[in-house]
């Protein structure tokens, strides 16, 4: 059985900030310190804390809010290819090019995208790729949003998609891999399997795909779980170059059903 403590590492990052915070309090409760002193240790210790805080949001990786699936060292030979922001013209192109290359992938779907595109999705699961949630609208202001907002976004996001593939999709990545304590009292009793990353390759903020392959290939081991986007304007030539580089290194291209299973 996969170790999924390795995936996220949530309980002791919430345990550090509780230190920090804990440690904090007593340096200022329980220290005898002048009214200087107190004031620069409190602004340092709110400081770090606030920190932590704003880290365990931003990264996905942190697993504080929400358990999250980052990657499975113990699939060695194997690599998981995740495109968010679909369905769109250019996903058809990424479908062609992974079976050319005999390799499956992970697609996290806007909801509101997928009318008019419900050909390009169905295709994706006939194929043998996973098909998750991403949100309604991916709305910048999603991560601010109350929880039963949040909750009522997911919740048509996946009425939408499962009305088209008339199938169960238990896999939701956050928009902009941000969690909060909204997010994870939104997601409380919908039992989805949250997926996160280990590498970001940063596709949408440079068109050069020979710099991001570069990204990539630097820092990739067995396991791992690459974010891309369909929508990024290198994707189609990019994600060709890295095919060919997993294939020479002997990777699997698996979904991530199949990495975590």
């Amino acid at each position: 059985m996969p170790n999924f403590r390795l995936f996220s590492s949530g309980r002791s990052n919430r345990l550090l900030i509780l230190t920090v915070f804990v440690a904090g309090m007593l340096l200022l409760f329980a220290a005898d310190l002048g009214p200087q002193a107190r004031l620069i240790s409190g602004v340092v210790w709110a400081s770090l804390l606030l920190f932590l805080l704003v880290w365990a949001s931003a990264s996905i990786a942190s697993g504080v809010y929400v358990e999250v699936v980052t990657c499975n060292r113990e699939k060695r030979d194997m690599v998981a290819l995740t495109f968010d922001d679909g369905p769109c013209e250019t996903s058809v192109e990424i479908i062609d090019l992974l079976e050319k290359y005999n390799a499956k992938a992970s697609f996290f779907l806007i909801g509101s995208r997928i009318t008019g595109k419900e050909a390009i999705v169905r295709r994706m699961i006939r194929e043998g790729h996973l098909v998750g949630h991403h949100s309604w609208s991916h709305s910048s202001s999603f991560p601010l949003m109350s929880p039963q907002n949040i909750r009522e976004d997911i919740l048509t996001a996946r009425s939408v998609l499962e009305n088209v593939s008339g199938i169960k999709h238990p896999w939701f990545r956050p928009p902009f891999g941000v969690t909060n304590p909204m997010i994870a009292a939104a997601l409380k009793g919908l039992n989805l399997k949250i997926a996160g990353w280990s590498i970001r390759s940063f596709d949408t903020k440079n068109e050069n795909a020979e710099l991001v392959l570069k990204r990539i290939v630097k820092k990739l081991k067995g396991g791992d779980i690459v974010l891309l986007h369909d929508t990024s304007a290198n994707i189609v030539p990019l994600l060709e170059s890295l095919l060919q580089y997993l294939k020479k290194k002997g990777y699997r291209c698996v979904n991530l059903d199949t990495l975590v299973s």
